[in-house]
């Protein structure tokens, strides 16, 4: 059965405004009312945003994404905007029945003698795949994440015994009804992440109820951070209806509460002020950990798809990839994703699906790293150098098991606990030759970077056959409306169809009403 499309529609939630320096909320009213007239916008101070110099604008009521791409298309050009960037909260369209349309899936390498294979209907089959309970053994250092503090935004939780006596709720926030509550009916996907991190060790001897989900790093604490609503009917869901600016929020609110690891299960449409709150956590030595996506085929979404941020794809018990996992260029690592056991509502464990619990398993690998060194020690260690999250990348990468897939398509590998933990720290000298390899490249804002597992001049193609253009024409319109276009590709299912047919190669006139979306203004006029 193929899952419904995913976002079939968005609503503008704000257009988050970078100021140049020297400029202050002063000047942004007089842009603003220069641009909208009367209409009553309400300028807001980016929170958690350390330079003073970032707004969001909240719209007088529901703005069309055409006119919000043109308004921030006019905003960027005025000399007191670095930059303009609309956030939107993507919905679910309202379905009642699954499309025709499969996913895009990538055929799966035959598995040669490779990584050790496990037994899905064995409850810890997971932590045991990545050699979590060998790592918990290694001399030296913390064993179970003990002192590590990981952020975990997602959709709050449910009361679990799974959840054990380091969940603290106490530090988290509620960024949807904004209130210190995280607790709600809609909490069972952060249950399930949060158990996959941090459940307790169920060691046999202990007295009272057999427990059936073993944390990656067990005695780490998770504080839950409230920013997205699930949609049920989407299986396995990596892509919620949140906004945005919910989530750029909770990454600053949990700078602010100082954790060392920020596990984000969920993403899909990217933002600037979303990526500049990530660089500022990753500059704060914060490790960041996202979801590849589920359901998307070439597209990695955002946050995972940015270069300071670890993306994992997801695999099943027999180290084969998970058929609905995301996968590209942009993919990190794989981790156990499929069939997985996780804490679920009713005080009820289960088996769930997706590149979710791959992210939450590398969550917990990096606060054991983060224990079995030192915090403090890597700090010492690295000062004045790469950040921890470029380290513990490099080290995640370099200790995965070669498995048969393609490292374009899959990343660096199957991710080891043991073998992370247990590698040297390495040298500055060879974690600038890595970033500069790989940490240092902006993410690009084009069309053609989307599709994480196609080739971009083969995008490019699909763009021009679609837009019904020569490719250079192409090239300039995706360097010029790159954003724009991005979001199309990712909210605008026949948009994005079009794209992947052209950039396979089949080059039949796909130029029509039904196919492209309502671009701005500005788009229309330059397509010509």
């Amino acid at each position: 059965m193929a899952p419904p499309e995913q976002f079939e529609s968005s609503k503008l939630r704000t257009l988050d405004v970078l100021l140049r320096e020297g400029f202050d909320r002063t000047s942004l009213e007089k842009t603003v009312a220069a641009l909208v007239g009367a209409e009553s916008w309400i300028i807001r101070p980016v929170p958690f945003e350390p330079t003073g110099r970032s707004f969001d604008l909240l719209p007088p009521g529901i703005i069309e994404p055409a006119q919000a791409w043109e308004l921030a298309r006019r905003l960027q050009a005025d000399p007191s905007v670095e930059d303009a960037d609309p956030a939107f909260e993507a919905v679910y369209a309202e379905q009642t029945e699954t499309t025709d349309t499969t996913p895009t899936l990538l055929k799966a390498q035959s598995a040669e003698p490779g990584p050790e294979t496990f037994n899905e209907n064995d409850c810890d089959w997971s932590p045991r795949f990545v050699k979590a309970g060998e790592a918990w053994e290694l001399d030296g250092g913390a064993s179970q994440g003990e002192g590590i503090l990981i952020g975990h935004p997602d959709s709050g939780y449910l009361p679990h015994p799974e959840l054990g006596p380091n969940f603290t709720p106490r530090l988290g926030w509620d960024f949807i009804d904004d209130d210190p509550t995280t607790e709600n009916p809609g909490g069972g996907h952060g249950l399930g992440t949060a158990s996959v991190m941090a459940s307790p060790y169920n060691d046999p001897s202990v007295d009272g109820p057999k427990l059936f989900v073993d944390g990656v790093a067990p005695k780490a604490e998770v504080v839950p951070l409230r920013v997205a609503k699930p949609t049920l009917f989407v299986p396995s869901p990596v892509l919620f209806n949140v906004g945005v600016d919910r989530l750029r929020d909770s990454i600053g609110f949990a700078i602010q509460r100082r954790v060392h690891v920020i596990s984000i299960s969920l993403g899909w449409l990217p933002n600037a002020g979303l990526h500049r709150i990530i660089q500022q956590a990753v500059r704060e030595n914060i490790i960041v950990i996202a979801a590849a996506g589920n359901y998307t085929g070439p597209i990695v979404v955002w946050p995972g798809a940015y270069d300071e941020v670890v993306a994992m794809a997801a695999c099943n018990a027999s180290a084969q990839p998970w058929a609905f996992s995301a996968w590209g260029k942009a993919v990190d690592a794989t981790g156990p994703g499929e069939n997985v056991w996780v804490a679920q509502p009713a005080d009820k464990v289960g088996q769930s699906s997706g590149t979710s619990y791959a992210t939450a398993t590398v969550a917990g690998i990096a606060a054991l790293w983060l224990a079995h060194h030192g915090r403090d020690h890597l700090l010492a260690k690295y000062q004045g150098g790469p950040t921890l999250a470029q380290v513990f990348r490099h080290v995640l990468r370099a200790t995965c098991d070669s498995w048969p897939q393609s490292q374009l398509a899959w990343g660096a590998g199957l991710v080891n606990a043991k073998a992370c933990l247990k590698s040297p720290l390495p040298d500055v000298t060879e974690l600038e030759s890595f970033t500069a390899r790989a940490l240092r490249q902006e993410s690009s804002d084009t069309v053609a970077s989307t599709f994480s597992g196609l080739p971009e001049a083969d995008v490019l193609r699909g763009l021009a056959t679609t837009l019904g253009v020569d490719e250079q024409k192409a090239a300039r319109l995706d360097a010029e409306f790159g954003r724009e276009l991005r979001f199309w590709a990712l909210t605008h299912a026949p948009f994005r169809r079009a794209l992947q047919q052209g950039a396979g190669g089949e080059r039949q006139a796909l130029k029509a009403q039904a196919i492209l979306p309502p671009f701005s203004p500005s788009l229309r006029a330059a397509i010509g």
